[in-house]
């Protein structure tokens, strides 16, 4: 009898408990369950922000020491032929210098510095300019042939267009002093992230040594 009643007494305390899981009692409620979601929700998204921002961060980072790194590679190759001429001129066209200067033998050469500026389109750069220089000897006269590298690409200077900031990238890329033995050098490079320039610049003159101890620069021959 007593063992009966023993069994009676277990099967009434599993019904209990059935019916308070039926009721919810045991488990995660509805509003426990939305609660989670929410939180978890937040937590993510602070998350994925975190790790956005900081891929842009490093993005930023490399892009400015790119820049960087190639303007004073590029400050490097131009001082090398300014420095030698004996004579500059600034095309009326406003995109190219002219230089009679001599190479690393010594030996009187041409050189043109070539530039285009950045086209700009609502308030961002469509195209990036560029700075290439051409050689070929001065004894070659007008109609050799050129040899042409790349000094510097990604500029992203404009002196007419409307731009993101005229301060910066407004600035004229080349422009010479009245006795054409100063050349000034004004470039910005860089690219977007996250929609915004991010960029290096400089302004750097260079001196022409030799300009003045000639009578004359004839710069027909580099034509």
């Amino acid at each position: 009898m007593e063992e009966k009643n023993s069994g009676f007494s277990l099967n009434r305390r599993l019904l209990r408990a059935l019916r308070r899981r039926a009721r919810g009692e045991g488990g995660v409620t509805l509003v426990e369950m939305m609660v989670s979601l929410f939180i978890f929700a937040i937590v993510s998204t602070m998350f994925t922000v975190s790790i956005v921002q900081y891929l842009h961060s490093a993005t930023a980072d490399a892009i400015r020491t790119r820049s960087a790194t190639e303007i004073a590679t590029s400050v490097q190759a131009l001082d090398r032929y300014v420095r030698n001429a004996e004579g500059v001129e600034e095309a009326a066209s406003g995109d190219r210098l002219t230089l009679v200067t001599t190479d690393a033998d010594g030996i009187r050469q041409c050189a043109v510095i070539e530039y285009t500026e950045a086209t700009w389109s609502g308030g961002r750069v469509d195209d990036y300019g560029s700075v290439v220089v051409k050689t070929r000897p001065y004894a070659t006269g007008a109609g050799g042939a050129w040899s042409e590298h790349a000094v510097l690409t990604a500029v992203m200077n404009n002196s007419t267009a409307s731009t993101s900031d005229d301060s910066l990238f407004k600035n004229k890329l080349f422009s010479m002093d009245g006795g054409t033995r100063v050349v000034r050098y004004s470039p910005v490079t860089g690219s977007y992230v996250g929609g915004k320039p991010v960029t290096s610049n400089t302004l750097t003159s260079f001196t022409a040594r030799n300009v003045g101890s000639s009578a004359s620069v004839d710069f027909s021959q580099c034509r």
